[in-house]
């Protein structure tokens, strides 16, 4: 069974987000720390994680081999942290 789980719709581990019957939320976007993160944006602070992004925007494709980062981690990254989203509410 493990060894099928990625073929599995909604199982843990599987590229699928959803589940049948059952509406699957990111834990970001809920209880305490959503909260503070969105009060973070509203009052204009930056994420850490989004201070990271910008920094390695600015790196050479060797600088961030260097690193054992690649364009597409940091685009991930960029889309997790909600980054290009303006600081301040935003609704």
């Amino acid at each position: 069974m493990a060894q099928h789980a990625h073929s599995i719709r909604g199982v843990p581990g599987s590229d699928t987000t959803t589940a049948p019957g059952i509406h699957l939320v990111s834990p970001m976007s809920r209880g305490v720390g959503a909260v503070m993160r969105t009060a973070q944006r509203a009052f204009g602070i930056t994420n850490r994680h989004c201070i990271d992004v910008d920094v390695w925007r600015r790196l050479t494709p060797q600088e961030l081999s260097a690193r054992h980062i690649s364009s597409s981690d940091v685009d991930e990254v960029d889309a997790k942290y909600d980054c290009n989203r303006p600081p301040g509410l935003s609704f």
